[in-house]
C-alpha cells in the first residue's frame, strides 16, 4: 500500500512539474508525455492485454511455418494475421486499460493531478497505436515480405487500425470495470474478424466484411502486395476506413460529453 501511495505521489509530482514548466494550453503534450510512460508500463504489467498483443505474433511465426509451402498470394497471411491483431489489440488494449483505471479507482487520482479527460484519452490511444505499430512491424518481418513495402504498410496500418482503436476506447467509457469491457469488447472483434476471415467463403460475410475497418485494410494490404495499390478496389477500401473514422469519433465525442472518463 505505502508503494501504491509513493507512485501516486511522484506522478502527481511529476503532473504538477509539467504544468508549472510551461503549458497554457488545455492539452498540454508534456503532461501527455507523463501519462504516456505511465500508461505504456501500465500495460506491460496487464497479463491480459500483453496476451492480446503475444498472440497475433504467435500465430505468424506458426502461421509461417506451418503454411510456408503452401500456393496461396504472398501477402495472404500477412494480412490474416494483421486482421487477428487489428481486431485484438486495437479494440482490447484502449478498453481494457481506461476500464481498469475506472476500476482500480486512479482515474480520480490522475483528475486530481490536475489531468483533463481529454489529456487522459489522447495518452491512451497513443499507447494503442504504439503497441499495435509495434505488433504489426513484428509480423511484417517474421512474414519475411518485401521490405520494400514497409513505408506503405506502416501509413496503411496505422490509418487503419485509428477507428478501432477509437471504438476501443468507447468501449472503455461505456463499461464500469474490466470484467464489463471484457463482455463489451466480443461482440465487437467478432464483428470485424470473422466478417473478414470468410469472407471469400460465403456471399453474405463477404458484403457485410466489405463495410468493416478489418477488411478494408486486409484489401488494401493485399492490393500492396500485389502491386494494385493505385486501383479502385483501394479507393473504395479507403472510403470505408474514412467512414468509420467519422463514426468512431462522433460515437467517441458523444460518449465522452456524456460520461465523460469516470463513472
Amino acid at each position: 500500500m505505502p508503494d501504491h501511495s509513493f507512485k501516486r505521489a511522484e506522478f502527481r509530482r511529476n503532473i504538477f512539474a509539467a504544468d508549472r514548466e510551461g503549458i497554457l494550453m488545455d492539452v498540454s503534450m508534456r503532461k501527455i508525455g507523463v501519462l504516456y510512460k505511465k500508461d505504456f508500463m501500465d500495460i506491460l504489467k496487464n497479463v491480459s492485454i500483453s496476451i492480446s498483443c503475444v498472440i497475433p505474433v504467435f500465430f505468424a511465426v506458426l502461421y509461417k511455418y506451418l503454411f510456408s509451402e503452401l500456393p496461396m498470394p504472398e501477402g495472404y497471411l500477412l494480412s490474416l494475421i494483421l486482421a487477428l491483431n487489428l481486431t485484438m489489440g486495437a479494440v482490447m488494449i484502449p478498453a481494457t486499460s481506461i476500464a481498469e483505471e475506472k476500476e482500480k479507482h486512479t482515474l480520480r487520482t490522475l483528475m486530481l493531478s490536475n489531468v483533463s479527460g481529454l489529456e487522459f484519452c489522447v495518452s491512451k490511444l497513443l499507447v494503442t497505436s504504439s503497441f499495435m505499430l509495434i505488433t504489426n512491424l513484428l509480423i511484417f518481418f517474421i512474414m519475411s515480405v518485401k521490405i520494400a513495402w514497409l513505408p506503405a504498410f506502416i501509413v496503411i496500418t496505422v490509418v487503419c487500425a485509428f477507428p478501432v482503436i477509437v471504438l476501443g476506447a468507447v468501449v472503455g467509457l461505456a463499461a464500469r470495470d474490466q470484467m464489463t469491457a471484457g463482455v463489451y469488447e466480443i461482440p465487437l472483434m467478432l464483428v470485424f474478424l470473422l466478417p473478414t476471415i470468410f469472407a471469400d467463403l460465403n456471399k453474405i460475410a463477404g458484403i457485410i466484411a466489405d463495410f468493416t475497418p478489418c477488411h478494408a485494410m486486409v484489401q488494401i494490404v493485399s492490393n500492396l502486395t500485389t502491386g494494385e495499390l493505385a486501383s479502385t478496389d483501394t479507393l473504395l477500401a479507403a472510403v470505408v476506413v474514412i467512414a468509420w473514422i467519422i463514426v468512431a469519433v462522433a460515437a467517441f465525442v458523444a460518449l465522452f460529453r456524456k460520461k465523460g472518463v469516470d463513472n
